[in-house]
């Protein structure tokens, strides 16, 4: 698998960058995880309205799915235009239903609910989910193919069922929205970097992946203190950053 870093930011992107979404190459297509600010922009660099199989949505906040409007905007010129021939297919969060009601988009977008017992069958690779600790519904995400594992923490706060998901994984790419010396301040529903080195330590994953990053922060201070706690590979995820699984 082939994952592509389009936007790590959050709550806000950086000058010139994009919230989160990444794009997962299965090799037998192409699934985008999460729709946030300046993600649509990026997508499209490498990724033609033909290309793209299907869409995941974790949750409802803005950084995830600011993008989502313009992405339905797009598919339905592509179609009238001859740039795609088939409807986009959706994968959403099931809560809540007034927000899963918004994704549909006339017969050019079709929605289908996701919520922790899904098992989905994508391009090749195995979808599962389990439900985080964050201020409204969300989703993780796990991805399986030939034999290898990569995990997206979405937005979560420290949470038992988001570790047993990433049990072993190749790859885990984990938010770390803070940094231990703001904890006290921070909302409920995140993680500080050391934190996500936590959960990675006890899941055993392979390597570890920072994201959900504050633009406000040195990322290399988010290292240092995921680095107290996880002793695997580690690093920042970057616009544009390719990772091979």
């Amino acid at each position: 698998m082939k994952i592509t870093v389009l936007g790590e930011h959050a709550p806000y992107p950086a000058a010139g960058g994009a919230t989160i979404g990444y794009l997962v190459d299965t090799g037998e297509g192409r699934v985008l995880l999460d729709c946030g600010s300046g993600v649509l922009s990026e997508l499209l660099k490498t990724t033609g309205w033909s290309q793209l199989n299907a869409v995941i949505l974790s949750h409802y906040h803005a950084d995830h799915v600011a993008d989502l409007g313009v992405l339905q905007y797009g598919i339905m010129v592509a179609r009238k235009t001859g740039q795609r021939e088939q409807p986009l297919t959706i994968y959403a969060n099931r809560e809540p239903k007034e927000k899963f009601q918004e994704v549909s988009y006339g017969n050019h977008v079709t929605a289908i609910p996701l919520d922790a017992q899904s098992d989905i069958s994508l391009c090749g690779a195995e979808f599962r989910f389990a439900d985080t600790v964050h201020a409204v519904p969300c989703l993780a995400v796990s991805i399986t193919k030939g034999g290898k594992k990569v995990v997206f923490s979405s937005d979560t706060g420290p949470c038992s069922a988001v570790a047993n998901l990433a049990r072993a994984a190749n790859l885990f790419i984990c938010e770390a929205s803070w940094l231990e010396k703001d904890r006290g301040s921070a909302e409920v529903g995140h993680l500080t970097a050391r934190q996500a080195g936590e959960i990675a330590k006890q899941a055993g994953v392979q390597k570890l992946c920072l994201t959900h990053l504050y633009p406000g922060y040195e990322v290399n201070e988010l290292l240092k203190e995921a680095a107290e706690t996880f002793q695997g590979e580690l690093f920042a995820a970057k616009q544009g950053m390719v990772i091979h699984v």
